[in-house]
């Protein structure tokens, strides 16, 4: 396992100034323990200002950092005090760091006996562990072809526990989001132990729970968070295995917990279904619900988007042009019929359905629409004759993105592209606007004598 090379300045570089100073001294304090390794997380305590230390995490990867998360309730930007003085021992003392796979494959080789006086050690030290060892003892095992309903169920109701009664203050929602991620990296060791569907189970119930309590939270952004980890999580270990026993019923139950979430959650859950459902090859029952339920979504916008994306993946051509034009989505119309070669009435749509400059620009530098002989020629033109306003930013950007070449015939092109937006100027009564826009210009690219000389005569 290759570790990354991490120096003070790649420390300081995810924090503050205040921050780093301060874990500084912390580290020249020892206020670290037990820092531990395991695959690319480190860990460890850190003695700080509350009577119990701080847990702190560290996810690497051969190219350095990934994440870095603390049981503090630090929220000012970049790494907390206690995240610093971590990574200062790994950069400092990685002899005091304990890599935990000799551990492990020591204790393998043990008898039964021996890890459970180990588990029963640990359970008493440190006892905020035992709902990870509830995992592994009060759910059974089940078959793989039964459907994760029950076992889902059953994670739901120990996590629930977690969260506890009531409402969650900030230090508390900082505790729970700690085991919280104990059961999340779990579910990923269980995945690569062949155990895909209680790794999944796992990951749902955290995606339920955390979203069904979050109003009994300060409802900031921690959970938003958490979830789209688990979310990522999830379309990682299902992926490789799609075409083979889809866990299909985990898509109907988190497409239900859609439209009853926070509207905060809805956008994520519909882009993490849209993810997962790519690669199946019926997606008729997921449809049905979302257009029996459409009027009741709490983001009706990332509704319609899932279920355009549904219906194209199923090819329903017909039904997603429908859609689109009945819910004022004229970007994805107008790209789905290109897509589908329908040019005529693509251009006609373009007359009806306005683009932001972003759109437009997008359309322009499309695969699909760069096929489509004189494309950014048809799409001037509309633009000038229709929508002088837009066309105006749309031929500066397309001029700028033209000026990076060093092509001749770029340069040639250049001068046209300022020669029509002059006009377009002019005839909106601001050639002082052009004036100024054309000193700019040439300012910015003084160094082009080539490409000056194109736009002298301008």
């Amino acid at each position: 396992m290759e570790l990354p090379e991490i120096t003070q300045y790649h420390i300081q570089e995810r924090c503050t100034e205040q921050s780093y100073m301060r874990g500084l001294a912390y580290f020249y304090d020892g206020a670290i323990g037990n820092p531990t390794l395991h695959d690319y997380t480190l860990s460890g305590t850190c003695q700080g200002t509350d009577i119990e230390p701080y847990r702190v995490t560290v996810e690497l990867t051969p190219m350095g950092i990934a994440d870095a998360d603390c049981s503090c309730v630090y929220d000012w930007g970049g790494d907390c005090k206690h995240i610093v003085a971590l990574l200062l021992t790994y950069v400092h003392e990685p002899d005091a760091i304990l890599s935990l796979e000799p551990l492990l494959t020591a204790l393998a080789e043990k008898p039964k006996s021996n890890l459970l006086q180990v588990i029963s050690e640990l359970l008493k030290r440190a006892p905020e562990l035992a709902p990870i060892a509830q995992t592994y003892s009060d759910v059974p095992v089940v078959p793989a072809r039964t459907e994760p309903l029950p076992l889902v169920t059953g994670y739901r109701e120990q996590i629930d526990r977690l969260f506890g009664d009531g409402f969650l203050e900030q230090d508390q929602l900082h505790h729970l989001l700690s085991e919280l991620e104990g059961l999340r990296r779990q579910a990923i060791f269980l995945a690569q132990s062949d155990e895909r569907e209680r790794a999944l189970s796992i990951l749902h119930a955290l995606i339920h729970q955390s979203i069904v309590r979050y109003p009994d939270t300060l409802q900031q952004s921690e959970l938003p968070r958490f979830v789209k980890k688990c979310t990522e999580a999830f379309t990682e270990i299902v992926t490789p295995a799609q075409a083979p026993g889809a866990p299909f019923e985990h898509y109907q139950l988190l497409l239900e917990l859609s439209f009853d979430a926070e509207e905060v959650f809805t956008p994520l859950l519909t882009d993490f279904l849209e993810q997962l459902c790519l690669g199946e090859s019926d997606t008729s029952e997921l449809e049905a619900e979302i257009e029996e339920h459409l009027d009741n979504s709490p983001d009706r916008r990332a509704h319609v988007r899932l279920l355009l994306a549904l219906y194209l993946a199923s090819g329903r051509s017909e039904d997603y042009l429908r859609l689109a034009q009945s819910e004022d989505e004229g970007y994805r119309l107008i790209q789905t019929l290109f897509t589908l070669q329908r040019e005529d009435t693509a251009w006609e749509a373009l007359q009806t359905f306005p683009l932001s400059v972003d759109e437009y620009w997008d359309l322009s530098q499309n695969p699909t629409c760069q096929r489509v002989p004189k494309f950014t020629e048809k799409l001037l033109t509309l633009l000038s004759s229709h929508q002088t306003e837009t066309a105006i930013p749309f031929y500066q950007r397309l001029i700028e993105h033209t000026s990076l070449s060093r092509k001749q015939g770029d340069y040639r092109k250049v001068r046209g592209h300022l020669t029509q937006l002059k006009k377009l100027y002019r005839r909106l009564d601001r050639e002082h606007q052009w004036a100024a826009y054309l000193t700019d210009f040439q300012k910015r690219h003084a160094r082009k004598r080539k490409l000056l000389e194109h736009i002298d005569i301008l």
